[in-house]
């Protein structure tokens, strides 16, 4: 019951104040790449302990497999998982709960997906059917349009496309247009599309309760800072700030929306704008890198640790079984 309780724990702790606290830091902005992967750790740490707990109510189960596994007594198993605490049909309760659970995720992640393979290819179609291509790179197409934009649409392989418009190809200089291509390339070569997926759909599921409330959000803000910094590389700070500020003075055309693709103009422009003009954008040293792997590595494998915590301290006591 112990172990059941940490891992519940564990779960509210990163999914309420820890995930709070975290959209809040201040230096998420300097540093969004490391504050993104500490989000998707959070988010499959909680999926992690979660699941843990609800293996772990099903004792039952639970405990072949650790005596089997560990060499272990199995009264002494039952004892550090089972105990006392004995509910009819807790086992099959709780394995309903975590195929249900499975289920829905599943589902609901599989429906989001194939709605957004459907919207993103009607935009690939009027993009190859409207657009003109690009001589220097056979994914772009300029759209003729009286409004400056431009966005990537996802897909696999030679699927994937950069479109921009004839309005902001005319608007923008020569380093800006590069600085804002380079933008959209960073989306495409992170695989933005497919973490957001999984954010999206864990809001959806977890939101309600207050758990992971503003995954899917801060995934995007910092999805987008993370491609501002792989252009600020190749281009320079103050030109990516440049060109941002420029494609924000008019609305853009009617296209993919946030859920189809990646907009120049994404989320929180202005917080962008400022970070992008107010100092040079810092560089994670030796030691952030360090404590950000280290902190990834221990939220995600706590709850595994404190599942097999007991059996690994009871391991080869068979023998001391009557």
């Amino acid at each position: 019951m112990l172990v059941i309780t940490a891992l519940l724990a564990h779960a509210l702790l990163l999914g309420g104040p820890l995930a709070r606290r975290l959209a809040k830091a201040r230096w998420v902005s300097r540093h969004p790449r490391a504050a993104l992967r500490l989000w998707h750790a959070g988010a499959l740490g909680l999926l992690g302990s979660v699941t843990g707990a609800l293996v772990l109510a099903a004792h039952d189960v639970w405990e072949h497999g650790m005596v089997w596994l560990f060499h272990a007594d199995k009264p002494l198993i039952h004892a550090a998982y089972g105990g006392a605490w004995q509910v009819r049909g807790i086992a099959e309760a709780a394995l309903l709960a975590l195929l249900l659970g499975a289920a829905g995720l599943s589902v609901t992640a599989v429906r989001r997906a194939v709605s957004l393979s459907r919207e993103r290819d009607r935009h690939r179609l009027t993009a190859d059917t409207q657009g003109g291509y690009d001589d220097g790179d056979p994914s772009i197409r300029v759209l003729a349009h009286a409004a400056p934009a431009a966005f990537c649409i996802p897909g696999t392989g030679s699927r994937s496309r950069i479109v921009v418009t004839t309005a902001a190809r005319d608007l923008l200089s020569a380093d800006e247009l590069a600085a804002t291509l380079e933008h959209e390339r960073a989306h495409l070569r992170l695989r933005h599309h497919r973490t957001l997926l999984a954010a999206d759909v864990l809001t959806a599921a977890l939101g309600w309760a207050g758990l992971l409330r503003d995954y899917a959000d801060q995934a995007r803000r910092l999805a987008e800072m993370a491609a501002d910094d792989h252009a600020v590389r190749m281009h320079g700070r103050r030109t990516v700030a440049s060109a941002l500020l420029e494609m924000c003075h008019a609305p853009g055309p009617t296209g993919p929306g946030e859920s189809a693709g990646f907009a120049m103009t994404g989320p929180d422009p202005a917080e962008r704008i400022r970070r992008l003009i107010s100092a040079p954008l810092a560089t994670a040293g030796p030691l952030t890198r360090f404590l950000t792997a280290a902190a990834t590595a221990a939220v995600v494998m706590l709850p595994l640790l404190l599942a097999l915590g007991p059996a690994l301290l009871l391991a080869d006591t068979a023998h001391m079984g009557g």
